[in-house]
């Protein structure tokens, strides 16, 4: 019986650690929670998940604070921290290789929209079109025709925005960038936009000489 016996306990063990592991990752979740310590929050969950039988589980747990974590600093005006939410969830979404779902991926393109607007309220116009190109690069391969769209607008005023600020040659490359990285041609941008950008570029070369 002593066979038996040693296996049972054993067994019974290991579901007892297993059990506690599993009681601690809510009841650590909720203390931070409840102490607005969100950040920690879904770190500690990052942390248990992989120590976890099913670990998986929690993936729509985590999916949840990330994405309130983004609304939340963009409804405080925080963008800064609202940059640091939406890069955190690209980052675990890549590790996870799990795509963000579309409300996730609708703020974290309105979390880049923002940066660019503010960038522009402080007349830093060609790190405002940084941000637009960012949301450019997220969103412009996006199963859904408004988020492409909206990527596709972005970068249009990217372009403009750098032309405003006195970079017309930058805001040609970039048209050069996006075709390479697309491989063939931005979509809704004509050969007139080419055109333009070719004529301010020369001119301001013109005027440097």
């Amino acid at each position: 019986m002593k066979g038996p016996a040693v296996a049972f306990f054993f067994v019974a063990a290991v579901l007892g650690a297993i059990a506690i592991v599993w009681l601690a990752a809510p009841v650590g979740a909720w203390w931070l929670h409840r102490t607005g310590r969100y950040d920690e929050e879904i770190a500690w969950l990052e942390q248990v998940q992989p120590l976890l039988p099913l670990g998986h589980l929690l993936d729509p747990t985590l999916d949840r604070l990330e994405r309130d974590d983004i609304r939340r600093e963009l409804f405080a005006g925080r963008v800064d921290r609202a940059v640091v939410a939406a890069r955190a969830a690209r980052g675990r979404s890549r590790r996870t290789g799990r795509p963000l779902d579309a409300e996730t991926t609708g703020l974290v393109i309105e979390t880049y929209a923002r940066a660019a607007d503010r960038m522009e309220r402080h007349g830093r116009l060609s790190l405002a079109a940084d941000w637009n190109d960012t949301l450019f690069t997220f969103a412009v391969r996006d199963a859904d025709a408004d988020r492409r769209n909206a990527a596709i607008a972005a970068f249009v005023e990217g372009l403009d925005l750098r032309v405003r600020d006195g970079q017309p040659c930058a805001a040609l490359a970039r048209v050069q960038w996006a075709r390479k990285g697309l491989g063939g041609q931005v979509p809704q941008l004509g050969p007139d936009v080419d055109q333009h950008l070719e004529q301010l570029c020369a001119q301001s070369r013109g005027e440097g000489r």
